[in-house]
């Protein structure tokens, strides 16, 4: 019980807030792992501010160390579906065969557009028909975002 407060006080989750705005938003991915560092001081058990800076890590191309940090998560907390999407994005251009594993281990735990589009669009690069499935699977999750992902990025 006494995590459960720690890992849900509103400074830590004011720090997340602005480490997911950098990761996410402005790019700005040094202040996004300063931010989850000053998160981790407070409490260093913390899934969600391990997973910002190990995905801030992988975009500063700081490869190793995101590695290791979504091992330690995923041995952490083996049914965590964001630790083995990230993986599959650190792994994305380097190990395909393993990086799609990973991906379809994160849909099986918890399937969403993020986890399935990337798999599909890894399936497609590596010429495997079976990105349709994956496609239509994400548009059913979310239709919106399906188009407009498939317009603008695919």
């Amino acid at each position: 019980m006494i995590m459960r407060r720690i890992t849900k006080t509103p400074e830590i989750q004011n720090l997340l807030n602005k480490a997911r705005y950098c990761h996410n938003i402005s790019c700005e991915e040094d202040k996004a792992i300063e931010l989850c560092n000053e998160a981790l001081k407070i409490y260093p058990e913390n899934r969600d501010a391990m997973l910002i800076k190990a995905g801030s890590l992988d975009c500063l191309g700081k490869e190793k160390e995101s590695f290791l940090l979504i091992n330690e998560i995923i041995d952490k907390w083996p049914d965590d579906w964001e630790a083995y999407y990230l993986m599959g994005m650190l792994l994305f251009n380097t190990n395909e065969t393993l990086a799609i594993k990973y991906f379809n281990k994160s849909i099986k735990l918890k399937s969403n557009f993020n986890n399935v589009i990337a798999a599909a669009q890894l399936l497609y690069f590596l010429e495997e028909k079976r990105y349709k499935e994956y496609l239509k699977e994400a548009k059913r999750l979310a239709p919106k975002r399906f188009e407009k992902y498939m317009n603008d990025y695919w």
